[in-house]
């Protein structure tokens, strides 16, 4: 029988949520955790949500979220969310379409009150947050596979987390050590699919969620650091305790994460920055990377006019990277 999920819906309130595909099995790879992941962010920029961290495995994944309820927004900021949030995709017929839901708002009246409602309750909802994701991925990826049917378990585990920095700090670090657990990688930040990794790739979403583990105060460079010694002191098992199916920090990377006192050489960060991007399909000039789109669109899938975004001048110079998927989340992987 299953337990009575509890949400907390007055206060704002962290939660450890875990789903796992049905029978358990090896659904994801590299593509499909690259779309899980732009889902997964753009859900939760509509509906107002803080992902704090996340990890997508092969057949589950972890969330770290923060969800504080939503009552009401300005009409700007409500359409704003919407149009991100279905861009040119078809909205279904059981909502409004953007142009339609522009007009509403506009014209104001009961009908407009009606469609902020029926939007607001989507927004700051653990549920529907829930829901939404599931139901957007299992779309992509049965018409990519050519697959029918719910691909998820029933239902996803939740688990509320103390909104305190220690204890959602440590939340963090048990999520992003899941691929060290799985012996994947031997340093977090190698996984691609976990938000520690992202952070460490310079991606602004995932960095802030690192400063809000600690404090607003701090500074990426210090809180990474901290973080980084949680998650070397979480991972690494005696060797008295270690098991034989479980993969750990060893204790020389722990020595020397502890002597470093968690900061990564300016080096290390560079190659990891160019190693996050290089994964990619493409890296280069502009006119080379426009080139390889323009002539290998079919393949890609394009229907966007936008194909190329710069990086950062002061580190990258004229380099500039692929955009696969959508906006400017994750560059879309190599596949064979």
């Amino acid at each position: 029988m299953n337990r009575r999920r509890l949400i907390i819906s007055e206060s704002t309130t962290a939660y450890h949520l875990i789903c796992r595909t049905a029978c358990q099995a090896y659904l994801f790879g590299d593509q499909e955790k690259e779309v899980f992941v732009r889902l997964l962010l753009q859900q939760a920029r509509f509906a107002g949500i803080e992902i704090l961290s996340y990890c997508i495995m092969s057949n589950h994944v972890h969330l770290l979220v923060r969800i504080s309820p939503i009552e009401s927004l300005p009409d700007r900021e409500l359409l704003h969310r919407y149009q991100s949030y279905y861009g040119a995709e078809k909205v279904p017929q059981s909502t409004y379409s953007v142009e339609e839901l522009q007009t509403l708002l506009r014209i104001g009246g009961p009908d407009a009150e009606v469609a902020r409602r029926r939007i607001l309750a989507r927004m700051g909802d653990l549920s529907a947050f829930m829901r939404e994701l599931k139901q957007r991925f299992t779309i992509w990826y049965n018409h990519k596979h050519d697959n029918q049917g719910t691909i998820w378990a029933s239902r996803y585990k939740s688990l509320i987390v103390e909104n305190a920095s220690e204890s959602l700090a440590k939340v963090a670090a048990y999520i992003d050590l899941n691929p060290i657990r799985a012996e994947m990688v031997d340093d977090p930040k190698d996984y691609r699919w976990c938000g520690y990794a992202a952070a460490m790739a310079g991606r602004k979403a995932q960095k802030d969620a690192i400063i809000k583990l600690f404090s607003e105060e701090d500074t990426f460079s210090q809180a990474i650091a901290n973080y980084r010694l949680i998650l070397f002191g979480k991972g690494y098992v005696s060797k008295g305790s270690a098991t034989k199916d479980q993969g750990s920090i060893s204790p020389a990377a722990l020595e020397k994460v502890i002597a470093d006192k968690g900061h990564v050489s300016t080096h290390e960060l560079l190659r990891m920055r160019v190693r996050y991007f290089a994964d990619g399909t493409a890296i280069g000039s502009k006119v080379f990377v426009e080139d390889i789109v323009h002539r290998n669109r079919a393949a890609f899938g394009l229907k966007r006019k936008k194909t190329s975004t710069a990086l950062p001048p002061q580190i990258w110079g004229d380099l500039h990277v692929l955009r696969d998927l959508k906006r400017d989340v994750y560059t879309q992987p190599r596949t064979e």
